[in-house]
C-alpha cells in the first residue's frame, strides 16, 4: 500500500531531500510545498493520507495550518517537524491537534527513517478512526461504549432516538451493571467475558419508575441486543464492552400479526371438510393440501405435495396451466374438471379457485367439490327421458302394429270356412302374440338399465359367471390369467357379455372357441376384445345388428348391450372379417377401469 504524503517546508533542497528519502522506502508518494497557501490549495484539489509540516515558515507558519485545517473538521493524520529546544511550539502543536512532532535536528537520514516508521501505523490508525466514527455516527443501529467497569461513555444519535433521550448528558456513565432490563443470566455471563446475544421486550415505565434517566417514550419496545467485551490483549485498548441495539417493535408486531393470521388459515385450511389445495401456478406443485385432500385422494399429506396437479387432474398439462392461468389472472374462479384418485378411479369434481399470497409467493388455493353423483343422476335423468320416449314409440308403434296383424289374423281365422285355413291363420296370430311377449319383456328390461350404481367388475369373473349360465361343452372359454382387470359398468355388464357369448354359440355355426382378452392403449383406453373362430358376421349387417330391430332373436339384445355399456361411456363395435369369427370391440375410457 502506498500512500499519499504532502510534504511542506519553505527550503526547497530540505523538500527535495524529503521527497527522496521517503519514497525510497515504497510507502509514500511525496507532494512537495513551500508555502502553507500553497499546500492549502493542493489540499482542495488532491486527496492526501498524512500531512508533514515545517513549524517556521515566514507568512503562515506550520502551526496555524495545523489549526485551520483541523478548524474544518479535518481529521488527516499531521506531523510537524520543529527546531531542537521548541517545547512550547510541541505543546501547543499537540493541543491544536497534531498527531506526531520531530526535532529536525538529527540527521536527515534518521529523521525521515523514523518518520516513515511511525507514520504508517498512525495512517492506518486514523483510517481505521475515520471509518469507525462514520459507522458509529451514521449507522441506523443504536450504538453505546462502555468502559471496562460498565460505565458508560459514548452513544451514537440513532441510540438517543430510539430511548428516546435528549443529551448524551442524560446518561452519561450510566452503569451498564444495574439496567433492569438486561436479565441476570446475560449480565453474569457478560462479567466471564462472554458475547452476548438476545432478544427481548424493553420496558420504559420501569426506567421511569426507577428514574434511571430522562426518556420522552412510554410503554414497551421490542429490541435485539449484541454486547461484545472489548479485547484486553491488545494494548491500544483499555477494555470495556460494545453495545448495539435494534429495534425490532415493528418487526415483532408483523410477525405475532402474521402468525395470528397463519394460526387461522392454518385452523380453517386443516379443520375444514371441504377439499381444499394450495397450489404454485408456475409449475403446477401442489405445496399444501388439508385432511379432507389426503382422504379424499388417498394419498398421505406427503405424498400429495410431492405431486404436481397434473398428475390429478385429466387434462392435458397445456390445458392445465391455461385454466391455472385464468385462475391466477382472475378471469374465472369456478372449474368442471375429472380428477384421479390414487386408486384410479376418475371423479367428476368442481373447483372453486383464485390467488392467494403466502409467504410472499403467489399461489392458488382450490376448494373441490366431488359432483361425481350429481353428474350420474342428470346423466340418468338424461337416460329416463331417453327410455320414456324408447318406450312411448315401442308401445304406440311396434305393439300396436303387431297388435292390428294379430287382430287380422284372428278375424281371417274366425271367418274361413276351411279347416286348414283357419289353422295357418291361428299360427300367424301365435307369432304375431309371442312379438307382442318379446316387446314387452324388452320393456322391462329397458326400464331396469341404469337403475342402478355402476360397480367394479372383474372382467375374468364375468367371463366365467356367464359361460357357466351357457351350454357350451363343445366350445373352450379362453380368458386372460396373468393381470386383473376391473371396468365401472352397469350390474347388468353380466348380461352383455352372456348375451355375446350366447350369440356367437347360436349363429357363429362353426365355433369351437372363445376369447376374452384386453390391452392398454396410449391414448389411456383399455380395448377389452371377445371373439369367435365362427363364421362371422357378414359386412352388410355389422351395423344393423346393434339397432332394434323387430322380429330378430338377437336385436333386442345387442342393443339393449351397447345401452348398458354407453351408461359408463364404454363403446362397442363388431371389426371380425367374414368367415373368420365375430369380433367385438369394447373401448373403456381412462377413469372406468383398474387394472391390478
Amino acid at each position: 500500500m502506498v500512500y499519499s504524503v504532502l510534504f511542506i517546508d519553505d527550503d526547497p533542497e530540505i523538500c527535495s531531500i524529503a521527497k527522496a528519502f521517503l519514497e525510497k522506502t515504497g510507502s509514500f508518494k511525496v507532494t512537495t510545498s513551500e508555502s502553507v497557501k500553497n499546500s492549502q490549495q493542493l489540499l482542495k484539489k488532491t486527496h492526501f493520507d498524512a500531512i508533514i509540516s515545517d513549524y517556521a515558515m515566514p507568512g503562515s507558519d506550520g502551526l496555524a495550518f495545523l489549526r485551520s485545517v483541523r478548524c474544518k473538521g479535518n481529521r488527516i493524520p499531521f506531523v510537524i517537524l520543529t527546531g531542537k529546544g521548541k517545547e512550547q511550539i510541541i505543546i501547543d502543536a499537540l493541543n491544536s491537534g497534531a498527531d506526531l512532532y520531530f526535532e529536525k535536528s538529527d540527521t536527515p537520514k534518521d529523521l525521515f527513517h523514523q518518520i516513515s516508521e511511525k507514520l504508517v501505523p498512525l495512517i492506518k490508525s486514523k483510517q481505521a478512526e475515520v471509518i469507525f466514527h462514520e459507522i458509529f455516527t451514521q449507522s441506523p443501529i443504536a450504538i453505546e461504549i462502555y468502559n471496562s467497569e460498565g460505565k458508560l461513555l459514548q452513544v451514537n444519535n440513532a441510540c438517543l432516538d430510539l430511548f428516546g433521550i435528549e443529551s448524551q448528558t442524560e446518561i452519561f456513565l450510566f452503569d451498564l451493571f444495574q439496567d433492569p432490563n438486561i436479565p441476570k443470566e446475560v449480565l453474569k455471563r457478560l462479567k466471564n467475558g462472554e458475547k452476548i446475544e438476545y432478544t427481548r421486550s424493553f420496558d420504559f415505565d420501569l426506567v421511569k419508575k426507577k428514574k434511571l434517566y430522562n426518556t420522552s417514550k412510554t410503554g414497551e419496545m421490542y429490541i435485539k441486543v449484541q454486547i461484545t467485551p472489548l479485547d484486553h490483549s491488545d494494548i491500544n485498548i483499555t477494555g470495556g464492552y460494545l453495545v448495539q441495539i435494534q429495534d425490532l417493535t415493528e418487526q415483532t408486531i408483523s410477525e405475532c400479526a402474521l402468525k395470528t393470521s397463519e394460526e387461522k388459515y392454518r385452523s380453517i385450511f386443516s379443520n375444514n371438510h371441504s377439499v381444499m389445495l394450495i397450489i404454485d401456478p408456475n409449475n403446477g406443485q401442489i405445496m399444501d393440501a388439508n385432511p379432507a385432500a389426503c382422504e379424499y385422494y388417498g394419498y398421505t399429506r406427503e405424498e400429495l405435495i410431492q405431486l404436481k396437479v397434473t398428475s390429478i387432474n385429466c387434462l392435458s398439462e397445456e390445458d392445465i396451466f391455461n385454466e391455472m392461468d385464468k385462475a391466477r389472472k382472475e378471469e374465472r374462479n369456478f372449474f368442471y374438471f375429472r380428477h384421479r384418485l390414487a386408486s384410479g378411479e376418475i371423479r367428476e369434481v368442481e373447483v372453486h379457485s383464485g390467488p392467494i399470497k403466502i409467504e410472499n409467493k403467489q399461489l392458488l388455493y382450490s376448494i373441490i367439490h366431488d359432483i361425481t353423483d350429481k353428474k350420474r343422476v342428470e346423466e340418468a335423468l338424461v337416460t329416463a327421458n331417453k327410455k320414456l320416449n324408447m318406450l312411448s314409440s315401442i308401445t304406440r308403434h311396434d305393439i300396436l302394429n303387431v297388435l292390428t296383424a294379430l287382430t287380422g289374423y284372428l278375424e281371417f281365422a274366425g271367418t274361413e270356412t276351411s279347416i286348414e285355413d283357419a289353422r295357418i291363420f291361428i299360427q300367424k296370430a301365435q307369432v304375431a302374440a309371442r312379438s307382442i311377449r318379446h316387446h314387452i319383456e324388452f320393456t322391462r328390461d329397458y326400464q331396469d338399465l341404469g337403475s342402478k350404481e355402476p360397480l367394479w367388475h372383474d372382467i375374468r369373473a364375468i367371463v366365467k359367471s356367464s359361460a357357466a349360465l351357457i351350454n357350451t361343452k363343445q366350445v373352450k372359454i379362453e380368458y386372460d390369467t396373468e393381470s386383473r382387470l376391473l371396468v365401472l359398468a352397469d350390474p347388468l355388464l353380466l348380461k352383455v357379455i352372456y348375451n355375446l357369448m350366447e350369440n356367437a354359440i347360436r349363429h357363429g355355426q362353426t365355433v369351437t372357441r372363445i376369447s376374452s382378452y384386453w390391452e392398454k392403449k396410449s391414448d389411456g383406453y383399455v380395448d377389452w376384445i371377445i371373439e369367435d373362430d365362427g363364421i362371422g358376421i357378414p359386412l352388410s349387417l355389422k351395423k344393423s345388428i346393434f339397432s332394434r330391430e323387430v322380429g330378430k332373436n338377437t336385436g333386442l339384445g345387442l342393443f339393449l348391450a351397447r345401452e348398458i355399456l354407453a351408461i359408463t361411456g364404454i363403446t362397442i363395435q363388431e371389426v371380425g372379417g367374414e368367415g373368420e369369427g365375430a369380433r367385438f370391440l369394447m373401448k373403456i375410457p381412462d377413469g372406468k377401469y383398474r387394472i391390478e
